[in-house]
This record gives C-alpha cells, structure tokens and sequence, in this order.
C-alpha cells in the first residue's frame, strides 16, 4: 500500500527534479486541472508521483507492487492508480489555496483472481471503468455506490475500504485500450494487435446490457483517445437557441500503423450507424521530406514511424484569442494573421512529428459540431504549419505518448518515450504565435522545461566523481542492480545521462575509490565512544554519536574540536564539501530533512558554534525517506529520494539565514533574496575590519592599548563624513606596515572624552559594514571600557588592567541584557538592587596573579561594591585566588566573615565560623557566641568552644560533630569542625565536594594552611589539575604551578601541545603573553606554540594580529638541557605511535611545608588520630611536650618573617606595555 502520510510543510522548488524512469506502459502518465492548477502524474515502478512545475513535486506514494496505470478526474482531483490485482482510489486534501496532498480512500478488487488491470477509464458519475486480461469490470467511487460495504480489511497497517464491481463483461483478448467517451454513452476497446475498435453503446446504467459496433483499421491499432467535450458545451444547451438543435457528436481518434490517423464521430439519432468515418490524415506524406522515407527508398512497405498530437478545437482557438489581449503594438504579425485565419474556421488541430526534428500541423474543420458546411472540401485537412530542426528527438521505432495543453497563450507539450530501455517524460513549451509560425526557426519554436527520469526501483545510494563533475547513482530491483552515470551540465544546472552500462560504472567506481583513498598522517581525539558515522575531506572530519543524535566537526589542520551539535531526528548520512580552500561545508541528512552547515570564524564568546546552519532542505510533504545524498561542483546537492534524485541548487534563501549572520554580512534579504553558498562560506571566513569587536578585545587583551585607542580615534574621523552604503576601508584607509607599527608602539596615547562621546554618537546611528548589530553593540561596550580602565592607567600595570577590562566589559554586557544577569545580591539588598558580579575567566585570575598593582586593583573593585564584599562577589571575582599578600588576604577575608556573620537578623555566627576558624582566630568566634543569647545552639557550641582542641579527645569530638553536621547536610559548617580538629585536608575536601566551592575551598587551604602547604597542594592536584587536563585549560594549569612556586612549569603549560580532546580556546594567543613573562629560557615547544597561536588568530579572521605575532616574536636563546615536559593529559600521548613518557603533571606530589599551628594553641597538631585509650593518650602528651620544647629553640613558624605588603609604584607612562617587548 501507499505511503499516505506525507508532512504539512509545503516542498521547496529545486533547480531540477528526476523523480524516477517512467514505466513503460501506456497509461503511465496523466495531466489534469484541480482547483485552477495544473498537475502531471505519472508512475516509476512502485512509484507514484504528483508534480506541478517541471522543478516541483508534490508528493510521491510508494506501493508494493509495480503499477500499470494512473488516471485522474479533474472535476473532483481523485486519482485512481492500478497495480496487476488491485485498483487504488485517492482522494484530494486541502487546506488553504496553496496545500494539496492526496490519501488513499478505496480498494477497487477485480472478481477473478486471475485478471490484471490493464487500462483505466474515468466514466460519469464517480465512475472508473478497469479494462483487464480477462474482463472489463465497472466500478463506482461514490459512497451511495450499491456496491459499497462497511467492511474494511487492513492492508499493511492501514484499515480501506474493498469495493466490488457493479458489473464484469468478458473479453476475448487481454485489452489494450478501454477508454470512456466524456458523456460516459460509449466505450472504446481493442486488444494489443487488434485491427478493430469495439465500440461500446450502454443501454442501461444500472447493468451491464450494450450494444457493440466494430471500427475496422488497415493495421494494428496503437492509439486511440476520445475528443474532449466543449467546456461551455452545457451551457449552450441549457440556452433557448441551442435547445433546438441536437446534442454535438462524440468523436474518437484513431492511429494504426498502417499511418492513418481516422477520425471517428457519432451519427444522429435516426443514423445507423453508432460511429461513422468522418476524416482521415495520412501521417507519412504530411512530412514528405522526412529522413525516416529517404531511409527506406520507397521499397519497405511497412510505415515510418510517426507521432501525432491532437488538440481540439476549443483550447486552440481559445489561446489564439487570448494572444493579442493586452499588446497594444501596432506592428503587424504576420503569424498572428495567419493563426486568426486558421481559427475562423474552428478546426481541430492535428500537429505530426517524425521523431527527427520535423513537425506538421493540419486542421480538420468542424469535427465537433453537429451541423457542418455542406462542401465537398469540408472533410478534408488543410495545412497550417511546417517546420524543421525542432529539438523532438526520439529514438528510432521509439514508442511515445504525447499530452498537450494550452496555459494562455503558452503551448505545452509532454512526451513520454519508452522502449526496451527505461524511458523519460520531456515538457517542452512554446509561445502559440511563434510554434504555428510559417516561417519561425525550428529550435524556436519549443524549449525543454524538464526531463523527468531516473530509476524504476529505490535509489539506494550516490556517489559524486572526484571532481563532483559526475554522479553514480544504483539501484536494486527484481532484474538485478541497475546503475547510472550522470553529468553535470554547465551553467544552467542539470543532470543527464551519460550510461547506464556496468562497465563504466565499475571503472568510474574504481576511478573514485583511487582518488579517494589518503595515507593516514595524524590521529585525533574526541569525546565520542562510538562513531556511527565518518565522513572526511582534506581539511574537517564530521563523526556522528553512536545513538546518532549528536555530529561532531573536527578540524583536521589543527586538530581542534569545532563544533557539537544535537539534532532530534536520527542522522543517517554525512557529507563533507569544499567550495575552495579553508571554505568548508557540512550536509548532514535525517528523516526527510537535509541541513546544511557551513564552517565560520571563531568567535570567545561562542565555544562549539563555529559552524552555522545556513541551507534546510526539506522532503517531508513527499511522503518518501532520503536514502542518500552527495555534493557536485559548484556547491549543488543531490539528494535521492524513493525511484528519483533531486538536485539542489547553490544558493540559499537570504530570508532563511540567521539576523545576526545576515547583519555580520551585510546581507539585505529584501534585495537580495538569494544568497550563493560558495560566496556565503568565503564571507564567512574573510578577514575582520579593525573596527570588529574581537579585533579590538584581542588588542586589550595583547596590551596593545595604544593601538586600540588609535583605531577608535580613526574610526570616529571616518564617520563624520562616512554614511551607510559608502564603502569603509577595512583598515580605515591605513596600510598593513602602519598597523603593524602601531602594534610596536608602546608611548602613551591620550584618549580624548569628547572624541568618544562623538564616536559613541555615531555608533549609535550609523550601521557599520561588517559586523551585526550585536557586534555594534559589543564594540561600543569595549569603547566604554576602555575608556574607564584608561582612568587608571596610571595607578595599574598591564595585568591588572586586562583583568579591569574583562570586568567592566562584563558588567557592561550585563547591563545592557536587563534579563537575568549573571549576579548575586549583597546582603540585605532588595532584588530590585541586583549587583551584576561577572565570573571572571582562569585567564583573567592568572593575569591578576602576575600583577605587581594587585591592591589598587582590588581597592577598585572593593569600591564598586560600595566597601562590602561578600562570598559570592569574592568568589565570583576569584580574589582568594589571585591576591598574593597573605595580610591583604586576610583583610578580605575577615571582611567576608564580618558580611557573612551579619546576612542575617539577628546576626548569626554559625555563618561566620569557618571563616573565623580558617584564620585562626577561635577567640573571636568565641565572643561571638557569647552575645548570640538568642541562639538554641549557645550553650553547647559555648562550651564546646571552650575545650582545649590540642587535645586528642577533643579533636575527635570536633570530628564527631563535624560528621554528624554532614548527615544533616550543613557541609560549610561541617568544614568549620573539621578545622577544629585541625583537619584542614578534610576541610577543604568537603567544600571542594559536597559544597562545590573550588574557590572557597581554595581560601580556608591558603590561610589555614599556607600557600606552599600540603594540604593547598593536595587540594589543588585532586581538584583542578584532573579538571585542567579534562578541558586542556592552559590557565589552570599555569596559575597551579604559580600557587605551587614553580615557576618553570608555569611557563611551560602555556606552549607544551596537549593531548586529548582538544579545542581553540585552548591555544589562545593571550597565553604566549603570559608566557613570554614567565619564561626563563627556550622551551622546545615554543615555536609550535606561536605557530598554533597564529593559526587562531588566523582563523578567528584577525591577519593582522597572527601576521604581528609570528613576525615579531622573539626567541630566547636555549637553556640548559632538561626533561622535556610531556603533553598534558590525563592519560598518555602517542609520539610516532609510540607511547609518550608520563606527564610531569601526573602523580605530581607538592613541596612538603610544615602546617600551621592549630587554632586552640598556637602549636603545631599531630599528624595521626589518638586512640581513646590511656596509653595514647600518654603518648601524645609526651610527644607534645617534646615538640614544645624544641619550639622554645627553634622559631616558630608563625613568626617567619614575611615578606612586605605590595607597594604600588607609579610606573613610567614609557613602560606601561615594556613587559611584552615590542
């Protein structure tokens, strides 16, 4: 059965259609008119197709058998489709003017089991005559039919309705024909070598009763159709004039292959005869000078081969008429003339085609009026037209079945050819005047709108050429594998068949496979368990999940990570395509849907969406599955649906494309309403103005301040006198070397306050070239921050300044959104007053680490927040994390445990406790509880607070307490107990875990602990460094390797190349600036580093900025030989398929360091847990004792001496960008 479930979204149209070979059967085409629309139907095997326009199809219904015939009625839309043993009815569906699609309705079953439907006939009434091997059976539609039952079987899951003839007549051969006349009086029929017409005259409408009359013909029948009726001929006899007359006559044509074309009309009533011989065209000598008669030389007595095509009167005469509505030239047409003098005489039009390029049209006069001129010439043809040279070819004794129509004054002319081989269906279309022409140029007269072919079974797959120049396409059916080479037409795109042998296939498959083949050079790592799918090019690798929802693009240059995708539908197929170099894209293939993915640049503020969806193809109105696609030259597709193969065009609907992307592009979709794909993925790619925001935010995040301050002051020159539409330099009318110069420029530059509030004007009405209006908005957001951290240039080096930028540009961002911004409340702040915290980046946290300026930078955050810092702003920020002076330090953090003890009313130091405890100041937590009277827990946490915590049994209770705190899930509080046990390592575990508070964790280590402790270490290397290696974050890893005081290592885990998933965040350029101040001597992994750094830049389109690094950066002479690091990973690297040695971050132990003393007694705890008996505890006093004494010799560690709190000096206005050397 059928596929009936076609989608609601309406199909697109395509530059061309092959919707499958059509079968070889008479009936395998018909065109009908519905709702003021013309469709053409035709059948491919088990393939039915709908289409409206040569490049549109509307749907397409699959059956389990190969079908014989398809015929429709044009008053109601029904079409009836006929396999071997079952007849199909299919009924129209609407919704609105524009959406048609057609459902199954009735299965029309033949009463013998052993008869084949072989030819279809609409009859009136909802009637469809079925003419078969056996019997002529006759069956109605309607649902009052008697024949009709409530019955329904289920037929491949799909419940119908069976119908049984109202009547079956015996024949005595299996019919070739059996055709209705339009008022349904008559039937004709004849078999496949009949030389007689039965003409069937009913008797009764309600049985079977007729009487017969025979047509005699001078050789086989091989064409017979009914003329049409008048339009308008039931309103003539509805009028009082026409009443008086008898109806108009029936009229039947005929073709034997004896070259006759007979014409056939019915008598009057008192007549007796049914039909009568009215006229007859001799079909060879009306083209005298054919090529098929000089090859036979007169001697052959068998009939050239000829075609005829029939038009009546009405439709000719009609479109003639409508020809001269509307011109109001006064130039006189020659062929206009000639027409109006043909139609003066209202014949029917019969156009002869030899199948060699020529054409002749004869007219035979009054063939369907009652009443005719009594002449003795009136019977006969006269000519109308003669041509040569037009573009018909056929093959030799080619069959071909021929429908034309008129679609106002256009002529069109489908022609389906079939033989031996599969066959076609061709719809040509002329202008009437120029077609019926006496003296118009054959090639003139028609043009070929389409050529429908393909195969007779399901595609099952595509394969383009190495130069896409080509396409093999195969098939399975029940002869065998069939296949087809196509060719690529320029520069109107098309296919056309080239062959269809297994011989060249097999070459061109070969040929394919060669070129196809690559060595495999590098490996490359992504986080899918199971590939189901692999599809390559020389530049990006696309993989598909195992449960085939989600594509991952790699780029295989440089092996990064590009793009992650989910898709709801099952992806089934994947195609990589180039238009040129660099310029990639993506077809990716679920359902009935094809998308389209196109590679862009890198953008910070998106990780995987380097990749846009820029085309969506669609099927799912046609009711078929796509089994394949591939790409051709140019950027066009191919997509194989069901018997056919759609070909796709280059361009995409300006419309369709994303707001930002078409802004980013300047691409107006209401001028433009067609975009070209090869041009969309080179301007997806091209590089960046210097007015882009990313250009800019790389600047300040290089240093480059002056830089950027010299590109805004150029910007606002230029938009003075610049309006939109004008062309803007894309360096602003500068050339590469001054750019370049200015980037090694390091003097001070002023920022004037008037020229940026002239250029925050312009910025605010004028559209700028190149970027989207989001981008706009993000450049002025840099605009501004800039100008707030050029305030404090003077007071801040450069680290602390790219850390002010990142921030302020955040807060400005958020700002701007008024949605929900990433923030947090102060403490006892109405949500009205929500203050925007921005999460500041690793990067920033390590370019603050380095800041020799970290108090006034801290000084300036701390003031934005009106003095009152709290946790989520601290952690947020990252200050624990960057803030080196432990003193300064400390000050922020008895801050926090001031805001935190005060959140709440009244104050609460359960909030308070681990931060008192981490900085060992348990007697002023103490205080605390005594005036918290109001609190349930005072007197036990009093008491508790009270004992001596250097003791063993007291340090196990604080354990027990801060166990039992976990089981009620009061992890921070937890924390505090553990500090009371002097367990820091369990402190910091548990806000690590449970708390989720990397950062908080990360302060209590360093101010219980110290910075060069264990337990810092510890946490560190169980936390981050497993995180780090995760996610390749360079960032991390440096700023660990600071906080652990290696400075070597710091260096390196900038530059060393990394293993595992990899992506391009993990190679920004910034972190060669970090490195370049970090370094001690040459790193072996320095060059490649630059080299990847430069390939960023390159691809985010920043030139100038890669063609800056790899041009001036300068090498350090080597060091002296060492280990080499490893690539970080938390696995190993692979070095010439070879396993890499460890990294020498793995299993890294940090420097051992003596914890601080415990808060209970300024001494140092022990290291083991005290067992409850009396000769532990005898022990541990012992031990104790011993380690006080030796403290009265030793300095505590306490009172080592510490290095003086940051002082900040005023740098030299010359030095500010002298760290990077340029």
């Amino acid at each position: 059965m059928p596929s009936t479930s076609p989608g609601r979204t309406p199909t697109a149209d395509f530059i061309q259609i092959l919707p499958g070979a059509p079968t070889a059967s008479l009936q395998a085409t018909t065109t009908f008119v519905f709702r003021h629309k013309r469709y053409i139907v035709y059948i491919s095997g088990r393939q039915l197709n709908v289409l409206s326009s040569p490049t549109n199809l509307v749907q397409a219904f699959t059956f389990n058998n190969e079908l014989i015939a398809v015929t429709a009625e044009s008053q109601t839309g029904k079409l009836v489709v006929a396999e071997s043993n079952d007849v199909y009815t299919l009924e129209p569906h609407t919704e609105g003017w524009t959406r048609v699609w057609w459902e199954k309705s009735l299965r029309l079953q033949l009463e013998q089991p052993e008869d084949e439907a072989r030819c279809l006939s609409w009859g009136g009434e909802g009637e469809i005559l079925i003419g078969g091997s056996i019997c002529v059976s006759l069956f109605s539609t309607l649902p009052s039919s008697r024949t009709s039952s409530p019955a329904a079987s289920p037929i491949d899951g799909e419940v119908m309705e069976d119908r049984r003839p109202l009547w079956s007549k015996a024949v005595a051969s299996p019919l070739q024909y059996a055709s209705f006349s339009p008022t349904a009086d008559l039937i004709a029929s004849c078999g496949r070598y009949d030389r007689l017409v039965k003409i069937w005259r009913r008797l009764s409408y309600e049985e079977g009763l007729f009487d017969y009359v025979y047509l005699p013909h001078g050789g086989a029948v091989t064409h017979l159709e009914w003329r049409p009726l008048d339009q308008h001929a039931e309103q003539r006899r509805g009028s009082g004039i026409s009443g008086r007359h008898e109806e108009d006559p029936e009229v039947l044509y005929t073709i034997a292959n004896d070259g006759l074309l007979r014409i056939w009309r019915t008598g009057g009533v008192h007549d007796i005869d049914v039909m009568q011989l009215h006229a007859t065209i001799d079909l060879v000598s009306a083209i005298p000078q054919s090529p098929t008669l000089s090859a036979k030389n007169g001697e052959s007595t068998e009939a050239p081969t000829r075609y005829a095509v029939i038009l009546p009167s009405e439709s000719f005469c009609a479109a003639v008429s409508g020809t001269g509505i509307g011109q109001s030239t006064t130039k006189i047409s020659h062929s206009m003339e000639h027409l109006k003098e043909t139609t003066s005489k209202s014949p029917d039009v019969v156009i002869a085609l030899d199948g060699h390029g020529r054409m002749s049209a004869w007219g035979v006069q009054s063939v369907g009026h009652k009443r005719r001129p009594e002449t003795p010439t009136s019977t006969h043809p006269f000519h109308i037209a003669h041509a040569e040279a037009v573009p018909i070819s056929l093959p030799e004794y080619a069959n071909a079945r021929f429908q034309a129509w008129f679609d106002g004054r256009i002529f069109h002319l489908l022609a389906h050819t079939f033989d031996s081989s599969d066959g076609h269906i061709a719809w040509w279309q002329g202008d009437i005047e120029t077609f019926f022409s006496p003296s118009a140029r054959g090639p003139d007269r028609l043009l070929r709108l389409a050529d429908w072919s393909g195969h007779s079974d399901n595609v099952l797959g595509l394969r383009p050429s190495a130069d896409n120049q080509r396409l093999l396409s195969w098939s399975s059916g029940s002869n065998g594998q069939h296949h087809r080479v196509w060719k690529y037409l320029h520069p109107s795109p098309s296919l056309v068949i080239l062959s269809a042998r297994a011989a060249m296939y097999y070459t061109l498959l070969l040929r394919m496979v060669a070129s196809s083949t690559a060595e495999r050079t590098d490996t490359f790592h992504t986080d899918v368990g199971h590939c189901s799918i692999l599809a390559v090019n020389a530049e990006v690798a696309a993989l598909v999940s195992g449960d085939r929802k989600e594509i991952i693009i790699v780029d295989l240059s440089l092996g990064f990570v590009e793009h992650k995708q989910a898709f709801e539908g099952r992806i089934e197929r994947v195609k990589c395509y180039a238009t040129g170099p660099g310029h990639n894209m993506i077809a990716l293939g679920y359902g009935a849907t094809v998308v389209v993915l196109a590679q862009g640049r890198y953008e910070h503020h998106r990780e995987y969406d380097v990749w846009t969806v820029v085309k969506t193809i669609s099927v799912s109105s046609l009711g078929l599955p796509i089994s394949d696609m591939s790409w051709l030259v140019e950027g066009c597709g191919a997509v194989a649906i069901g018997n056919g193969i759609i070909l796709v065009g280059n361009t995409t609907e300006a419309s369709s494309l994303d707001t930002e992307l078409r802004e980013q592009l300047d691409i107006d979709h209401e001028k433009h309403h067609q975009v070209s794909l090869p041009k969309l993925a080179a301007r997806l790619k091209q590089p960046t103005p210097v007015w882009h925001p990313s250009l800019l935010s790389h600047l300040l995040r290089h240093g480059k301040l002056t830089t950027a301050i010299s590109i805004f002051r150029r910007l606002g020159e230029r938009l003075r006198f610049w309006s939109e539409g004008e062309p803007l330099h894309p360096l602003l009318d500068a050339t590469t070397d001054t750019f370049l110069d200015e980037l090694g420029h390091t003097a001070h530059s002023d920022l004037d306050s008037e020229a940026v509030q002239d250029l925050m004007e312009q910025l605010g009405q004028k559209d700028l070239p190149a970027v989207s209006d989001a981008e706009q908005r993000r450049l002025k957001r840099i605009l501004q921050a800039l100008t707030f951290i050029f305030e404090h240039v003077k007071g801040l080096d450069t680290w602390a300044l790219r850390y002010l930028f990142e921030w302020k540009l955040s807060l400005l961002q958020a700002d701007e959104e008024q949605g929900e911004p990433n923030g947090v409340l102060p403490n006892g702040a109405p949500h009205k007053e929500l203050v925007v915290v921005p999460d500041m980046h690793w990067r920033e946290i390590a370019f603050a680490s380095h800041s020799g300026t970290q108090q006034p930078l801290l000084d300036i955050l701390t003031l934005h927040y009106d003095n009152k810092l709290t946790w989520p702003i601290a952690r947020s920020l990252g200050i624990m994390a960057w803030l080196t002076d432990k003193e300064a330090l400390a000050q922020v953090f008895e801050s926090l445990a001031q805001s935190a003890y005060r959140q709440t009313s009244p104050p609460d130091p359960t909030n308070a406790s681990l931060y008192f405890l981490a900085l060992h100041k348990k007697p002023t937590l103490l205080a605390l509880w005594r005036i918290a009277t109001w609190h349930k827990e005072q007197r036990a946490t009093m008491n508790f607070l009270k004992r001596d915590f250097g003791e063993a049994s007291a340090r196990t209770a604080a354990k027990k307490n801060a166990y039992a705190l976990m089981g009620k899930r009061r992890f921070e509080y937890a924390a505090a107990f553990f500090l009371l046990a002097d367990d820091a390592a369990s402190a910091t575990g548990l806000l690590a875990g449970q708390c989720e508070d990397i950062m908080l964790a990360i302060a209590v280590a360093r101010l219980y602990s110290g910075d060069g402790s264990a337990t810092l270490g510890k946490l560190l290397t169980e936390r981050l460094v497993p995180e780090a290696h995760k996610h390749g974050n360079r960032w991390l890893m440096s700023w660990y390797h600071h906080m652990l005081a290696q400075k070597q290592e710091a260096a390196d885990a900038l530059v060393v190349p990394l293993s595992g998933v990899r992506t391009w965040h993990q190679d920004d350029s910034a972190t060669l600036m970090l490195y370049k101040k970090l370094r001690h001597g040459a790193s072996e992994h320095e060059y490649q580093a630059v080299l990847r750094a430069a390939r960023v830049l390159r691809r985010m389109g920043l030139w100038l900025l890669a063609l800056e690094l790899v041009s001036r950066w300068e090498f350090k002479h080597p060091a002296a030989p060492g280990p080499a690091p490893q690539a970080l990973s938390n696995g190993t690297s692979t070095t010439n398929g070879a396993p890499a040695a460890p990294s020498m971050l793995d299993d890294s132990e940090p420097p051992a360091a003596k914890d601080p003393p415990p808060v209970s007694n300024g001494h140092e705890a022990p290291s083991a847990t005290v067992a409850d008996d009396q000769a532990s505890r005898a022990a541990k006093a012992a031990e104790l004792l011993k380690k006080l004494k030796s403290k009265q010799v030793e300095q505590p560690v306490l009172d080592e001496k510490k290095p003086p709190p940051t002082q900040f000096k005023e740098p030299d206005a010359s030095s500010l960008l002298d760290s990077f050397g340029f």
